[in-house]
């Protein structure tokens, strides 16, 4: 017996919107993959890694190439706009609201030599990861766009890396202090 599954339909494109669709998904793996790199070399070697207005270039490129391809990917999921839309914007503000807040008290807030625990930092370890990702799941959910929403599992996985080589680094300036901390928080 052959079950239909209809959760994709796959609109025609001109070759002209598959070369933009391709180079937005090659401008945002391109900026991901920077930024994992980046994130590696400050932690492995203690160092700024890529430039920052180099990294700031290339990620802000990403986010417009993600961005276009969120809302110009042609396989889209096929969820009503009823659905996907308020699901999406939640999503996206939460995220957004959540990764901005975090940002804004992390700074001034803690010092070189101290561990940040107040506030909800005292709940989650990672507030802005988790605010990422659900940006990045928000965005192309509003757009119904399913190859953008795939990038996201993509981009949690380079936060699951940064997160792994940031805490180790944590441990290691820290000691039983950020252990402790980390038993008692979530992610």
């Amino acid at each position: 017996m052959k079950i239909p599954i209809n959760f994709l339909s796959i609109a025609e494109v001109s070759y002209v919107l598959l070369a933009l669709i391709i180079a937005g998904a090659v401008l945002c793996l391109l900026s991901y993959t920077l930024r994992l790199a980046a994130h590696i070399s400050i932690y492995r070697r203690g160092m700024a890694g890529l430039r920052s207005h180099v990294l700031s270039i290339f990620t802000f490129l990403g986010y417009f190439g993600w961005g276009y391809w969120s809302s110009a990917d042609p396989v889209k999921m096929n969820i009503s706009t009823s659905v996907s839309v308020p699901i999406g914007v939640a999503s996206a503000v939460i995220g957004l609201g959540l990764f901005l807040y975090t940002e804004i008290k992390k700074h001034g807030v803690g010092e070189a030599d101290q561990l940040v625990t107040r506030g909800i930092y005292s709940k989650i370890r990672h507030p802005m990861y988790i605010g990422l990702v659900l940006l990045h799941f928000g965005f192309p959910f509003i757009f119904r766009s399913f190859v953008a929403c795939l990038s996201t599992v993509l981009w949690a996985g380079f936060i699951s890396i940064w997160k792994r080589f940031e805490e180790k680094n944590l441990e290691q300036r820290f000691g039983q202090k950020y252990i402790d901390y980390k038993k008692q928080t979530w992610f």
